[in-house]
């Protein structure tokens, strides 16, 4: 008796004992009072919910109430209105062929609108490409290099046949004169001035990524995606190389080429 009673107490609270007091412990738990911890299907978060769920139904009931209120307001007048002028339901029926069809029509008018709006956009997209393409601004370097010979021959020959005709008509008149005559030429006839070195051009533009006239500003590091997060870095992308469909550059060999969809995240078709 003694001993218990000092055993009891010496220590103060801080006595070894088994699993925890009623007041250290919170929230339902397992049959085995030793369990140190929320309970396993009856957690924290699922009490919350069982604790606010009156409230949620509560807040939802009064939303779907309010909401078949205000249907009911807008319904109801529409659908007296449509019963008193059509109390047959063969009418009604008339009525509600009437209504998408008059529905269609409005959608079909305002569409029509707004693809001709589309359409003269295009126009006029279309226009200033062809005036461009009357200047050679479509044209490759090539392209640029035949239209200048083909000018130039065409100039040569037209001066070839100007000399020759003056020299003809100065044999026949005797004349320094006659022979002059075409040396300062109509406008109105042919092309005056001097044709420009330089025409610019559509591939003129720098473009690439490894072209430094193209970059302007660098991306700075804060900006650039870890290279294990980007989108760059997939499975069938290892190196990171999506390719220029510009330059006509593709990221796939020729062995990979015919199935091509076997191996690419996103299917793209090749370029020309």
């Amino acid at each position: 008796m003694i001993r218990y009673s000092l055993r009891r107490l010496s220590g103060g609270a801080a006595k070894p004992h088994w699993g925890e007091p009623p007041k250290h412990r919170w929230q339902p738990f397992l049959p085995d009072r030793h369990y140190y911890g929320e309970h396993a299907t009856y957690n924290g978060f699922v009490l919350l919910l069982r604790g606010i769920r009156p409230r949620i139904e509560r807040a939802c009931t009064a939303t779907i109430k309010t909401a078949k209120c205000l249907a009911c307001l807008v319904y109801k007048p529409i659908a007296k209105s449509v019963l008193k002028h059509n109390p047959d339901i063969r009418y009604q029926l008339v009525a509600l062929t009437s209504f998408f069809l008059t529905t269609r029509a409005i959608t079909v008018y305002y569409s029509q609108i707004y693809q001709g709006i589309v359409d003269a956009m295009n126009l006029l997209q279309l226009g200033v490409a062809d005036d461009l393409n009357e200047h050679g601004f479509w044209n490759s370097a090539k392209e640029d290099q035949d239209e200048r010979l083909k000018y130039f021959e065409k100039e040569q020959n037209r001066l070839h046949k100007l000399w020759n005709d003056s020299f003809k008509r100065a044999l026949i008149t005797k004349s320094f004169q006659e022979l002059c005559k075409d040396v300062i030429p109509n406008p109105k006839e042919v092309n005056t001035g001097v044709l420009p070195p330089v025409s610019w051009r559509f591939n003129m533009i720098p473009y690439g990524k490894d072209n430094e006239d193209a970059i302007i500003f660098d991306t700075p590091s804060y900006d650039a995606p870890l290279r294990s997060m980007a989108l760059n870095f997939t499975y069938n992308n290892l190196s990171g190389d999506w390719g220029d469909y510009i330059d006509r550059q593709d990221n796939k060999n020729a062995l990979l080429r015919p199935s091509r969809q076997m191996f690419t995240d996103v299917y793209i078709p090749g370029t020309k």
